[in-house]
């Protein structure tokens, strides 16, 4: 079988790309071709001459580092509402390749103009959401600081109100992204996707009420690679782990305010996280100095390296203040048989059962976090009953080998309807 996967880059950046490198793994049978934006960062392939030319340049991946001037924001305007360029260049890729299913991950980039190239030459497409761009003008159902249902309750016009353009606030952004939703939606370009993938039950019941359809929603737990080896002992002093983006949306300032409110003074705290940006700056000369000895941050850690900063930890913390969709690093924790201290929202809540394989506090409340924390502190022996069951309900739950039985019967399934 041969599957065109189209994904922003080719490069691990997040989850999509964490996820697409270990199913290839997992399916050696299959051919995967690869359909990407062409950055200098990419791995090695024989397909990049189909690839689609970044509008920052080949070295800047997110659009905070774009340096364009006036027409060239105009043309990437254009292009973010219908890409003709992806169109011509995944055409050009399916009939020299010849596929049997499409298979799109974070390839909200190139627009659904990508659904019209495999529309018109017969490939089915499977769609793995990683986001909710489908139904959210901002992409994470977020707005200053809360988590907002407008697009959902009110229409997709209030993103335009609430001057939301993907991950920008600007009105014309907030244009330019309700144009492109619009025009998939006036075209009914969605029906010619064979089947969504939701790695949450909650995203697919937000997908529904989205007004997706139900019966192209399947949803498939997304999987853990989960160490063999033994679950490593509990650290002598207490370390609470924090892993990911240092970005508004993430929490962590939550997390630095709980911490210094916590009873236990000896206990410290590690995050990792890419440190260049302006925002984790000001995170980072937030710490007050009576704290400054015991926060430490790592910065960027590459994906191999961060599994020892599980083993080194007590329990991890993910105080996101938006509705994430099935975050890797909560399957990656329980995996290494660690307690998950998660926001009471979204996936997150399906993904850790409180009480049993870590607990939930309140989005964006510091007193209640640090309540959460000093319990888990106080009892810290019972951490390794919790993390034990933390690794067996991912063991069940999360196991790669139901995942890619799962999603490999919707590949077979698409394939013989093209045939």
């Amino acid at each position: 079988m041969r599957i065109i996967t189209v994904n922003r880059n080719y490069f691990v950046t997040g989850g999509p790309e964490k996820y697409f490198f270990s199913l290839r793994d997992y399916l050696p049978d299959v051919e995967f071709i690869p359909f990407c934006v062409r950055f200098s960062q990419n791995k090695e392939t024989g397909y990049s001459k189909y690839f689609v030319d970044p509008p920052g340049g080949q070295d800047n991946v997110y659009f905070k580092d774009f340096k364009m001037s006036a027409t060239q924001k105009l043309a990437y305007a254009a292009k973010s509402i219908y890409s003709l360029e992806a169109k011509h260049n995944l055409e050009a890729l399916i009939n020299d390749t010849k596929p049997d299913v499409a298979f799109f991950l974070n390839a909200v980039y190139f627009t659904d103009s990508i659904i019209d190239a495999c529309k018109n030459n017969n490939i089915p497409i499977v769609w793995r959401l990683s986001d909710y761009n489908k139904i959210c003008a901002n992409y994470l159902m977020l707005r200053d600081g809360q988590v907002c249902d407008d697009c959902i309750d009110k229409g997709i016009k209030e993103g335009v109100r609430n001057r939301c353009g993907g991950y920008q606030r600007s009105m014309s952004a907030a244009l330019v992204k309700y144009a492109s939703m619009q025009l998939s939606r006036i075209r009914n370009l969605y029906e010619h996707v064979n089947y969504f993938v939701t790695p949450s039950a909650f995203m697919r019941e937000k997908m529904i009420q989205g007004g997706f359809p139900a019966e192209k929603l399947v949803h498939i737990p997304t999987f853990a690679n989960i160490p063999e080896m033994d679950i490593k002992p509990l650290p002598k002093v207490p370390n609470i782990l924090y892993v990911g983006r240092l970005s508004a949306e993430k929490g962590v300032e939550t997390l630095l305010d709980s911490f210094a409110l916590i009873r236990d003074k000896e206990a410290t705290l590690s995050i990792i996280g890419d440190c260049s940006s302006e925002y984790a700056q000001a995170l980072i000369d937030s710490v007050p100095d009576t704290l400054k000895s015991r926060v430490n941050f790592h910065g960027f850690v590459a994906m191999d390296e961060v599994a020892k900063f599980y083993d080194e930890c007590s329990f991890f913390v993910l105080p996101s203040l938006c509705y994430e969709n099935l975050p890797n690093v909560i399957l990656e924790g329980m995996s290494h048989g660690r307690p998950a201290l998660v926001s009471r929202l979204g996936s997150m809540i399906e993904t850790v059962i409180d009480g049993k394989t870590g607990y939930h506090f309140e989005a964006g409340n510091a007193q209640d976090l640090a309540v959460k924390i000093d319990s888990l502190l106080a009892n810290y022996d019972g951490l390794k009953d919790i993390g034990k069951m933390a690794k067996e309900y991912v063991l069940e739950t999360h196991n790669p080998e139901k995942h890619v039985v799962k999603i490999r019967s919707l590949f077979d399934e698409c394939a013989s309807i093209q045939k």
